[in-house]
């Protein structure tokens, strides 16, 4: 048994005691006595359709399936045709077959005063073609995420976690063959707010959980990389008057690099501490303000590599309308400080922000566009950056059977320590975006085929000293990727 395989048993094992005990931990007298109670959807003087804007949770006027519990399984099958996969520069690529097999669990139970959110999707892909020193061909496909919450009148108590192991990084869904093929894994989009929501999405775009507080994900990989990431939050919403609140939450992610004898360079290992505190008030049935701080605190386990902390200060803003916008902006100051063992202590001051937009245009297209500012790990890259990332994506319910997507994201990522000499890709700052389509038609009742096409691109400012060979600095590296696929989704197994 190799050391990435007991690690990946190892997370795996903690992720499942995790679940069993929060499961055990319920202990409702309405569910004894054989009766389904009602569903505990969210605290009384908390309004679910416009939660606080400092919280993690998403404007929700119900939980999925009208706040029942259920389970639903799923399967994907999907071939993809991929141009790069080692993550070659110039013109030294190869087309490869790649086969993925996939499997997904989401489960919803609802107690009385408690409600469990569970997400999981596993499985492999296999890589056919030339290979890389040290690559294999067969890699595993995990994402998982539970949020259990307990509620209370005023408020309630949430504890969230969210595992990824995977071959590729998560910004632009590489591990699944494109945002296409990670869509169609979760029931093609058609399923609004199954389960626990993945880490998925590099952060952006249905992250579990999303902002300051939570992983960040990876912004961009080289060819294929085999990483494990974990965060763990608690959070507390609590409601002061029927107008306003307060928001505490705290966490911990690592990003660790499995077999980095893959990578042309040492990639950096990461542990991130977080916390905020914020306070929101309602203007309006539609309109919110709020004020957040919040502390980020960075560890990079490799000799020499320093700390990073930041402290951060926003103003938030959010109009929503239920079932048709939920428009969001926050931004402030951050205060960054930067610990070196070889330079000792630096500090700057910038800016952080973010805006998010959820559109519903009509009963058959959405769309949203979102974007970020914010200091992130590094995606092993760097040991500490700051990060603007953007999505842009648009769905849309063609007749009964069909539906169309299209998928964008860009990620600009600025080094925060250039003087490293042990780690890390050893440039000032590297791009990378993504972007593609997918198309899938509904057969019969449980069935589905899909088609997708992503395009990945990565580049870099030239290296200030050496990484390696070939190096990717100053390079563009280029992917193309095509697939096809089908998936199962019965309908939902109700379990009260």
């Amino acid at each position: 048994m190799t050391a990435s395989t007991h690690k990946v048993q190892v997370a795996l094992l903690c992720a499942t005691i995790t679940f069993s005990a929060t499961v055990w931990a319920q202990n409702d007298s309405s569910d004894q006595a054989g009766a389904a109670p009602p569903a505990a959807t969210t605290p009384a003087e908390i309004n679910a359709e416009n939660p606080p804007l400092s919280g993690l949770d998403a404007p929700s006027a119900e939980p999925a399936y009208g706040g029942r519990s259920y389970l639903l399984p799923g399967i994907q099958l999907s071939e993809s045709a991929n141009s790069n996969f080692n993550g070659n520069t110039g013109n030294n690529t190869h087309v490869a077959a790649v086969s993925r097999g996939l499997g997904s669990l989401d489960l919803q139970k609802i107690w009385k005063r408690s409600q469990l959110g569970l997400d999981y999707i596993a499985g492999g892909a296999f890589y056919l073609g030339t290979h890389s020193p040290g690559q294999t061909r067969a890699y595993q496909v995990h994402t998982f995420a539970v949020n259990e919450r307990i509620l209370w009148r005023t408020g309630q108590l949430a504890i969230r976690d969210s595992f990824d192991y995977l071959p590729e990084g998560t910004f632009g869904f590489g591990s699944f063959g494109g945002s296409g093929g990670f869509g169609s894994a979760l029931g093609g989009g058609s399923i609004p707010g199954v389960g626990g929501g993945t880490g998925m999405g590099g952060g952006l775009g249905g992250g579990t959980p999303p902002g300051l507080v939570g992983s960040p994900g990876t912004f961009g990989s080289v060819g294929l990389q085999p990483r494990i990431d974990n965060t763990s939050v608690i959070d507390v919403v609590q409601q002061l008057s029927p107008r306003s609140s307060f928001t505490i939450a705290g966490g911990y992610d690592f990003t660790n690099f499995l077999d980095k004898s893959q990578s042309r360079f040492n990639l950096i290992n990461s542990q991130q501490f977080n916390g905020q505190i914020g306070f929101n008030h309602l203007l309006s049935k539609k309109d919110q303000v709020g004020l957040l701080y919040a502390f980020q605190d960075f560890h990079f386990p490799n000799a020499s590599s320093g700390t990073v902390t930041a402290h951060v200060w926003h103003v938030l803003y959010g109009h929503r309308i239920t079932g048709r916008l939920n428009f969001t902006a926050a931004g402030g100051p951050q205060l960054l400080i930067l610990h070196s063992p070889l330079f000792g202590e630096t500090k700057r001051v910038s800016g952080n922000g973010s805006v998010t937009l959820h559109y519903t245009f009509s009963s058959r297209t959405s769309g949203q566009i979102l974007y970020q500012r914010f200091v992130t790990p590094g995606s092993g890259f760097y040991a500490g950056s700051n990060t603007d990332a953007a999505r842009v994506s648009l769905n849309r319910l063609m007749g009964r059977h069909w539906n169309a997507a299209v998928d964008s994201g860009y990620s600009h990522n600025s080094s925060l320590q250039t003087n490293l000499l042990t780690a890390g890709l050893h440039s000032s700052s590297y791009g990378y975006w993504y972007a593609g389509g997918s198309l899938r038609r509904q057969i019969g009742q449980h069935f589905g085929a899909f088609m997708s096409y992503q395009f990945n691109h990565f580049g870099s400012a030239s290296c200030t000293m050496a990484t390696g060979s070939p190096s990717p600095c100053g390079q563009g590296i280029q992917q193309h990727t095509g697939t096809i696929g089908i998936d199962w989704h019965p309908r939902p197994i109700r379990l009260d």
